[in-house]
This record gives structure tokens, C-alpha cells and sequence, in this order.
């Protein structure tokens, strides 16, 4: 029973691990492409795209957090180097994207007259700023901190858990 058990864990897990990295392309693709743009109605479409997967992101977090923990504890690997490691870098990687979200593009939504957050409390659009405020904005976006937290920590997550060195 708890073979059964594990598989359907592990499907969940690797599941959950494909949906997050999907509905998280968008904002990915964001993030890449926003830095570039002029136009105040395509930035503006691009960062309501990358919002419209959030519940999918947090969801499929939840779920991939989840079913490595109940795994942790199933196969009693608590014990073992690689799954606090894994742990650590995976919340770490959630805690900075939240905080880089929270300083970069709810900033940005904001200055472009669109619905932000700040924190958990969500206030309604404003009059756009100036052209000159939002291209400054978009020159302090940078993706090498994305890629290195949210493709190479993964990436070196996925080597812990299938190579498990420790």
C-alpha cells in the first residue's frame, strides 16, 4: 500500500514541479520581454498576461512543497543532507521571487495605471506616470538574478534529489 502510495506522490510532485514551471513561463517570458518594450498598452498586457497564472504558480507551489514533504516522511529520508538542502534552496528561491516581484513588477504595474499589490493588500489603478518614470523602472529589471535563482537553484535542486550526493 505505501509503494502505491509513494508512486502517486511522486507523479504528484513531478505533476506539480511541470505545472508551477508552465504557468510560470509566462512570467518568465515577461520578464524577458517587458525590459525592451515602449508602448505603455503592451507592457501593460504583458504584466496582466504574467498575473493571469499566479493562482496556478502559488497552487502547484503548494502542491509541490507538499508532496516532497509527505514523500520526505514516507520514505524517512529526513535524515539525509540533500532533502533539507533541496528544502532550504526551494524556499529561499520562493522568498526572493516574492521579494523581486514586490520591488520590480508591482512597482511596475503601478506606474503603468494598472490594479497593484503592495504586501496583501491591493489597491486599484492609478493615472499612468510619466514615459521617462516607466522606461527607468524597466532599466532597473534585470534577468540574470531571475535566471540564476529561478533555472540554475532548480536546476541544482533536481541533481539533489535524483543523484542524492548526501
Amino acid at each position: 500500500m505505501v509503494n502505491i502510495l509513494v508512486r502517486w506522490l511522486i507523479f504528484l510532485h513531478i505533476l506539480s514541479a511541470l505545472t508551477f514551471f508552465l504557468a510560470h513561463g509566462t512570467s518568465a517570458a515577461m520578464a524577458f520581454k517587458v525590459r525592451k518594450e515602449t508602448e505603455l498598452a503592451r507592457i501593460r498586457a504583458m504584466l496582466d498576461l504574467s498575473e493571469s497564472t499566479i493562482e496556478i504558480v502559488f497552487v502547484s507551489f503548494l502542491g509541490l512543497l507538499l508532496s516532497g514533504v509527505v514523500l520526505s516522511f514516507l520514505l524517512r529520508v529526513w535524515n539525509k543532507g540533500w532533502v533539507w538542502t533541496s528544502l532550504l534552496l526551494m524556499i529561499f528561491v520562493f522568498i526572493w521571487m516574492v521579494w523581486m516581484n514586490e520591488q520590480a513588477y508591482k512597482n511596475l504595474r503601478k506606474l503603468v495605471g494598472l490594479p497593484y499589490r503592495q504586501g496583501s493588500k491591493e489597491y486599484p489603478a492609478q493615472p499612468p506616470a510619466s514615459m521617462e518614470e516607466v522606461t527607468a523602472q524597466l532599466k532597473k529589471l534585470s534577468v540574470k538574478g531571475l535566471v540564476m535563482v529561478g533555472y540554475v537553484i532548480p536546476s541544482i535542486v533536481l541533481w539533489l534529489m535524483i543523484f542524492k550526493p548526501f
